[in-house]
């Protein structure tokens, strides 16, 4: 660049200020791709559009955005392209290639004919044509049996052929593994009789009712969004807790493609098509997981189905413990029972991920529904507490019956029991609050509690006096009721003190012990209002009355029968004195 301007050189200082700019402008095209490690982090709107090679991690971070234009990008094993919350990646007419994709097939373990795992052998040759095999690494092909035409012959060993005849040849080669285990293959050749063998990945033939078998080359992860439109994608693994755009893409070893949270979402359109699966499914998802499958995108097909929806982690959890229940119409579990533990739960098939959906592909035959959800049924076979034992005539607990949702923890707390207090006072005989009664005789009082609840429950209180804080003299000790769902009730008893002054009775519900919680049934303790207990003058008085009366009739009848003991006396003296 000159440093030349209106034909004057210049300024020293001019010159420092155009170098400073210029450095500043490179490092603010340094901040758009750096190198982080071995890693190339993308933090700007960045195109790709040559034909490359990917040997090191990407990372699309705060906000960045890779786009993929017209390119061809090979990538080297175990990449990973990772792209943030906040980022984007994109794919326009790209093709996306493994250098090392998965290779191997493996059978889904079926032996009838339409459902068996099979092999096309084709050959121009006009001579002898043999298809050799290999097993993958570890296995064997001991106890398989190769299909051809009307033909059968029993394999063996680590690698064995099939002869087909004389060419040329177009056959499909059925294969099936002893009690109808999975044949697993890695290699294959074909090739006339006494021609050097030349080995291809048994992966790149044309196969029915087969899984691509092998670790996927490179992943792509994705918690923000992704697209990619008329585009191939090949070997790899994608996976995503955001958003992914596919349409008119090539998919090809590629599924199963994982949303792996609730919130994730696919949209599959325009002329998408799945190949050579990794698994029986082409996108695995969570329960609650968005699936847009459009009209026109096709699966890998046979007995890989379009999706499967998968739940781990599951639980029941209840208010009580040792509640033992039964579910039915679980995928592949006829019946399932099990019981909640300390805490109130019970984790579903030990938390394990179980399918809960199902798309089956365009080809099966046997499924009348061309989706199957789940429709679980829990059955409580035993909740038992002390507020409804069987003595009681209370069934059980829970509910009875009711459907399995999806959540990850579902909580039972319907056809339960909710008790709370509504008052507790002393009252007179005719049910009208009273604040005064004397010491040593009984007061009745009452307690009304109600249940909001949807379930019966027998319970019982007990009561202590609030100004010793010991348990209160009342009759019964534990006074109880029945009470129904949506019930009130009045439980009454009598109270007494020995001691005079202003007392309050404070009363508690009594839980049951097999609760988790105290208070999942509700419960809880009130007081009365106060009440003066006091010597009453009045009873004193009545009782003193009668008694001086009594004592002066007492003394009256007393002097009466005296005084006629002494005149009667007196009379027999006289009588005595008259006689000689």
């Amino acid at each position: 660049m000159s440093l030349f301007r209106s034909g004057k050189i210049m300024s020293k200082v001019e010159a420092t200020l155009l170098i400073m700019v210029l450095i500043m402008s490179v490092s603010m095209i340094s901040i758009n791709v750096t190198a982080e490690g071995d890693d190339i982090i993308i933090e700007s709107d960045m195109t790709w559009n040559d034909e490359m090679s990917l040997s090191q991690n990407v990372r699309v971070l705060n906000g960045g955005s890779l786009n993929l234009v017209e390119s061809q990008l090979t990538i080297s094993n175990n990449v990973q392209i990772f792209v943030d919350s906040s980022s984007s990646l994109r794919i326009f007419d790209s093709d996306i290639s493994s250098d090392s994709p998965p290779s191997g097939l493996a059978g889904f373990g079926y032996c009838d004919e339409t459902n068996m795992s099979a092999i096309r052998a084709t050959s121009s040759s006009d001579q002898n044509v043999r298809m050799y095999i290999r097993p993958i690494q570890g296995f064997s092909l001991d106890g398989a049996t190769a299909h051809f035409g009307d033909e059968t012959k029993e394999l063996s060993g680590e690698e064995d052929f099939v002869s087909l005849g004389n060419g040329p040849v177009d056959i499909w080669v059925g294969l099936t593994g002893p009690l109808c285990h999975p044949v697993s293959l890695s290699e294959i050749s074909i090739e006339k009789s006494g021609q050097d063998r030349i080995w291809r990945d048994a992966a790149d033939f044309q196969n029915r009712n087969m899984m691509a078998y092998g670790e996927t080359g490179f992943t792509i992860e994705v918690e923000g969004h992704m697209e990619s439109s008329d585009s191939s994608i090949f070997g790899g693994t994608i996976t995503a807790s955001g958003s992914l755009s596919i349409n008119d893409t090539s998919l090809d070893r590629v599924g199963p493609i994982i949303l792996e949270e609730d919130d994730s979402s696919i949209f599959l359109g325009g002329n998408t098509e799945f190949s050579n699966s990794t698994d029986d499914h082409d996108v695995r998802a969570r329960a609650f997981s968005t699936i847009v499958w459009g009209e026109d995108v096709i699966g890998s097909g046979e007995l890989t189905d379009k999706w499967e929806r998968r739940l781990a982690g599951q639980s029941l959890s209840f208010d009580s413990m040792y509640v033992t229940y039964e579910i039915t119409g679980m995928h592949r579990f006829p019946s399932y029972s099990n019981f909640s533990n300390e805490m109130g739960v019970s984790f579903i098939d030990g938390g394990r991920e179980r399918v809960v959906e199902i798309s089956w592909s365009d080809d099966n035959s046997w499924e009348v529904e061309r989706v199957w959800s789940e429709q679980a049924i829990v059955t409580i076979t035993e909740y038992r507490t002390a507020w409804n034992p069987e003595e009681s005539g209370i069934g059980d607990y829970g509910g009875g019956q009711f459907q399995l949702g999806w959540e990850n923890e579902v909580f039972v707390n319907s056809g339960t029991p909710m008790i709370r207090w509504v008052s507790l006072g002393a009252v007179d005989d005719n049910g009208d609050s009273i604040g005064n009664a004397s010491v040593g005789d009984s007061t009745k009082m009452e307690a009304v509690i109600e249940n909001t609840g949807s379930a019966a429950a027998s319970l019982a209180i007990n009561c202590e006096d609030v100004s010793t804080g010991s348990t209160a003299q009342i009759s019964p000790s534990f006074p109880n009721a029945l009470i129904g769902p949506g019930e009130k009730v009045t439980i009454p008893f009598s109270w007494r003190v020995s001691i005079e002054g202003e007392d309050s009775l404070s009363c508690r519900i009594l839980t049951p012990t097999q609760l988790v919680d105290e208070f999942s049934f509700g419960g809880g303790q009130i007081s009365s209002t106060s009440i003066d207990w006091s010597e009453s003058m009045e009873e004193d008085d009545s009782t003193i009355i009668p008694a001086l009366i009594a004592l002066v009739v007492a003394a009256s009848v007393g002097g009466y029968f005296l005084l006629s003991i002494y005149t009667n006396t007196e009379e027999e003296d006289d009588d005595y004195q008259r006689t000689p």
